[in-house]
């Protein structure tokens, strides 16, 4: 999120009790009362890559409903002392499940399956494709607003922060039968998602993490935030739907981890070989050219014993420089296909499949080495 959230979203009127003979629930979130007579200008179209190829989203809205989340209010009403967990929960479900939204949810929904049916997709694909979608819409945060938005404006403004992202990809997630949470670090001011995984969970939760802000594996969360924030506390965990599926995809997400870690830590340890190497490669350099203006001096001044008494010397040194040459680049070569692998790798989450078969290959390559 980036921003200091819920710091100012609750009116507490504790101790109200009845009001006009009528009994208050405890907690009153923000709800979306639709705009009759709203119209939008544009609405934006999401093109994003996903796994080898590209695909496009693109549906109409309600234009009332999408004007009455604009203008909502957004605080969070109190008539009794929650816990922060609780009230906590309260509002940010509200985002997500507010009735007037599931048009919109549906809609999507509907887009995201024709591609699901298209492509063949099982129940782990579709629920990349899903997030994949999410992550590319961009991220972007804004300082003079503290509440988070409904998902129905995050898709309509094609833009949001990591509380917006991540309430509209637990709100499709959760629809879809998956069972869901958001995960909520109130220390560093940053929201995220979590699945039901088989193998991959995050710290003491049952659930994969999924990063919503950039283009991310599920399962794997990000060494550190935007600004170079470290996530130090536990998640709140706050339960979206009450979907059943788990995410299966763990063991390859395992596989592609350890060859991201892998060849970064080969790309450190083959770059200090190589800056070595280079160093001794320029030291011989410096050599075979002193020799070499050496033995011309002797050629012109006659010294021909001397000359040919270095002639073999010369000739040992430039064969050893030579192979060193060789050697260095065969190094150059070896941490090319580590570079290459890794950034691959980082920059494809949007496909784990392919991902997954490159980072095995790799590691079955590299087990000779290492």
């Amino acid at each position: 999120m980036q921003r200091q959230v819920l710091a100012i979203l609750i009116a507490m009127i504790l101790g109200a009790g009845c009001l006009g003979g009528l009994f208050h629930p405890e907690a009153v979130p923000p709800e979306i009362v639709p705009v009759e007579g709203a119209s939008l200008d544009h609405l934006p179209v999401h093109t994003f890559p996903f796994e080898d190829g590209e695909v496009t989203i693109h549906i109409d809205i309600d234009p009332a409903v999408y004007a009455g989340a604009k203008e909502a209010d957004r605080r969070l009403h109190l008539y009794r002392d929650l816990s922060e967990e609780e009230w906590i929960s309260i509002y940010y479900r509200a985002f997500a499940d507010d009735p007037h939204q599931e048009p919109f949810y549906a809609d999507l929904i509907a887009a995201l399956r024709t591609i699901r049916d298209r492509e063949n997709l099982d129940d782990d694909r579709y629920l990349e494709l899903i997030t994949a979608f999410v992550q590319s819409i961009p991220y972007k945060t804004d300082d003079s607003i503290i509440e988070p938005k409904f998902p129905i404006e995050t898709y309509g403004d094609g833009e949001g922060d990591c509380d917006d992202k991540s309430l509209l990809l637990a709100g499709l997630l959760a629809r879809e039968g998956y069972r869901v949470a958001l995960f909520y670090f109130g220390e560093e001011a940053h929201m995220a998602v979590g699945v039901e995984s088989v193998g991959c969970w995050y710290r003491n939760t049952d659930f994969a993490y999924i990063e919503t802000t950039n283009t991310s594996y599920v399962g794997i969360p990000p060494p550190e935030l935007s600004g170079g924030t470290l996530i130090a506390s536990d998640p709140l965990v706050i339960p979206i739907g009450d979907g059943t599926q788990c995410y299966y995809a763990c063991n390859q997400i395992q596989t592609i981890e350890r060859a991201i870690s892998l060849s970064r830590t080969r790309v450190d340890v083959l770059a200090q070989e190589l800056a070595e190497c280079a160093q001794e490669l320029e030291a011989e350099s410096e050599h075979i050219d002193s020799l070499n203006a050496r033995m011309e001096w002797l050629s012109r001044s006659g010294d021909i014993w001397e000359y040919n008494r270095l002639v073999p010397v010369h000739t040992q040194i430039i064969q050893e420089y030579n192979d060193a040459v060789r050697s260095y680049n065969a190094l150059l070569e070896e941490s090319r296909v580590d570079v290459d692998l890794h950034n691959y790798l980082v920059t494809h989450a949007y496909d784990r499949p392919g991902s997954y078969f490159r980072a095995r290959a790799y590691l079955e390559g590299s087990a000779a080495f290492w």
